[in-house]
């Protein structure tokens, strides 16, 4: 997902919290992104670490076919553990199937 696509995501996209996670979310083709902030995460292993484990929840949770370009970042001040992460993705993919459906 590219910059352009992500500023339009923050300016017109749905914006929705599941801690640690904050989605931005509009109808798309269906691209995935995430970003975890350097200003808390000085190290790239836990940035990394965290991008990680919240691709992984997508890739094992997220639906086929779905019609929107998602953003995820991740808010949380430490490094939660993956069960937490992938609890609030399944939240959060429930909330644009929901989104979906309307």
């Amino acid at each position: 997902m590219d910059g352009r696509r992500i500023m339009a995501l923050m300016r017109e996209g749905r914006v929705s919290f599941h801690y640690p996670l904050k989605v931005l979310s509009a109808p798309g083709t269906g691209d995935f992104g995430v970003s975890v902030p350097k200003r808390h995460f000085k190290r790239a292993v836990k940035r990394n670490l965290l991008k990680r484990r919240m691709r992984e929840a997508w890739r094992l949770n997220a639906p086929e076919g779905i019609a929107c370009d998602v953003f995820v970042q991740y808010i949380g001040k430490q490094v939660e553990d993956y069960g937490r992460i992938e609890k609030s993705m399944v939240a959060v993919i429930a909330d644009l199937a929901a989104g979906q459906a309307d």
